[in-house]
């Protein structure tokens, strides 16, 4: 159970990861779940915002759990991304790396449905693709023109960037919701590893944690 908390904490950060290109700013976005009944006990655990900071050639997210805090630094021209975990005690900087599979075309289904999200007037789009078995996935998304569709990378294709999508993962129904997006000057220092963490590859890792 704790090792399958670890991977979820995980995916609500990689989901969100994004490529940085001529946006620079702060986006702030709301986590929501719907859990199985045998992970309800989880929730509080589980991070219910998620920060994003992206700067030219940077991303950095960011989400505090009550394990502990998780961010994760990503260089999008060396594509390198480093998963900062600084949880019960220990500080690990893990090192992962593109698995160079090439992502299938999706189908993108655009609507003349119209929402506000953080200020932002978003158009639907239904975003299909297939799943490793062939079985077609859905995925309810608003977007909005005003951000760049370079900036997003797990969602190729879409004419824009998602302020509101929802994932079906590992059991459970994970919506995010954009908050806040505001235009502002990015630190380089975010983009840095702290001192004191220990680095080590996503396999190492995987190994600590008896996988």
């Amino acid at each position: 159970m704790k090792t399958k908390l670890l991977s979820l904490l995980c995916l609500t950060l990689l989901i969100g990861s994004i490529s940085a290109q001529t946006f620079e700013g702060k986006l702030t976005f709301a986590i929501d779940y719907e859990l199985p009944e045998a992970m309800e006990a989880q929730r509080s655990m589980l991070p219910s915002e998620m920060i994003i900071y992206i700067t030219k050639g940077h991303v950095r997210i960011e989400q505090k759990t009550m394990m502990g805090d998780q961010n994760v630094i990503t260089d999008t021209k060396a594509k390198k991304t480093v998963l900062l975990m600084n949880m019960m005690g220990k500080k690990m900087a893990i090192t992962m790396t593109d698995d160079g599979k090439e992502k299938p075309t999706p189908n993108i289904i655009y609507s003349s449905e119209t929402k506000t999200i953080a200020g932002y007037e978003c158009k639907k789009a239904t975003y299909i693709t297939k799943d490793e078995a062939g079985e077609e996935q859905e995925l309810e998304v608003f977007y909005t023109e005003e951000i760049p569709s370079e900036a997003n990378d797990k969602l190729p294709g879409l004419k824009g960037y998602p302020l509101e999508y929802a994932i079906n993962a590992q059991g459970m129904l994970m919506t995010l919701a954009a908050k806040s997006v505001s235009k502002e000057k990015v630190s380089k220092k975010l983009f840095e590893i702290p001192d004191g963490y220990e680095e080590m590859s996503m396999e190492d890792f995987m190994k600590s944690m008896g996988q």
